[in-house]
């Protein structure tokens, strides 16, 4: 089967690992992997509009779960205290900032 130009770029690159596939994978998935390694890096970000307890505790729980040095869970400024009391609850470290980021409270030792 013949190579069309465009995909000899990529074959001919010499830094590109042999297992590099980020080329070849449908865009979905590729973003998806990009937003994994995205996530694990230094800074992790949740935005939750929505001002319910519940949805702002399970966008704690999913800043838990995530190996990022700095962890922001963007709220509008009026839920900031609940957003706060959220991650408390959740026992996550990290900050609680309003949504154009001028206000951050930084939320510490998580469950008292």
């Amino acid at each position: 089967m013949a190579q069309h130009r465009w995909n000899r770029r990529f074959m001919q690159d010499a830094d590109a690992a042999p297992d590099n596939l980020f080329y070849f994978e449908p865009d979905l998935v590729r973003r998806r992997r990009y937003a994994e390694r995205k996530r694990e890096q230094a800074r992790a970000e949740e935005i939750d509009r929505s001002g319910s307890a519940r949805h702002l505790e399970r966008a704690a729980k999913r800043l838990k779960h995530v190996n990022a040095v700095d962890r922001v869970l963007y709220v509008p400024q009026w839920d900031m205290a609940k957003a706060e009391l959220a991650m408390r609850k959740a026992g996550v470290t990290g900050a609680v900032s309003n949504l154009c980021g001028t206000r951050r409270k930084i939320v510490t030792n998580g469950r008292r």
